[in-house]
């Protein structure tokens, strides 16, 4: 008779759980399924426990990102955007995580492309008047070097630019 490669463990959050022990020795399964189900929880805890874990983790560094964000828009003077809950979030942090990297790519070497009066000028000025959230969005990946014709371009919502598209 073949010794059993899958054992049903009571795990000790209280579940049990088929558990799948081929790897092990037979001489060692019984034990290591003992010990399995003392010390640990079955798989649909343990990915519970992590799933919590991960999100808190996200949720406390996208707070540490939106005080700097907030920080970085009262030293520069930006307005607040507008949008949706979850878009304000989003394009905040867009936004912040975007005009900081063009400040820092722009203007902090020996050859930087531009001084800091014409990134506040170039840069900084029109993003002022780029108000709405998802604009940040749709942009949170263009390169520093484009940012300043996507922000030289950007049509306010009152406003409809002329393009080379006829509809």
């Amino acid at each position: 008779m073949a010794i059993a490669t899958s054992l049903n463990i009571k795990y000790k959050c209280g579940h049990t759980q088929a558990t799948n022990l081929s790897t092990v020795p037979a001489g060692r399964r019984k034990a290591h399924a003992y010990g399995l189900g003392k010390n640990h929880v079955c798989g649909k805890c343990f990915s519970k426990e992590n799933e919590a874990g991960r999100a808190a983790f996200l949720a406390e560094r996208n707070a540490q990102t939106l005080a700097e964000a907030e920080s970085f828009e009262n030293d520069h003077g930006i307005p607040p955007l507008t949008g949706s809950e979850k878009q304000l979030s989003w394009g905040t942090r867009s936004r912040y995580e975007l005009l900081s990297k063009a400040l820092e790519d722009l203007t902090n070497s020996d050859d930087a492309p531009m001084s800091g009066e014409d990134f506040e000028s170039r840069i900084l000025e029109p993003s002022r008047g780029i108000l709405r959230a998802g604009w940040w969005i749709d942009n949170q990946d263009a390169e520093t070097e484009d940012l300043e014709e996507l922000v030289s371009t950007a049509v306010t919502e009152d406003e409809h630019a002329e393009t080379e598209n006829p509809f």
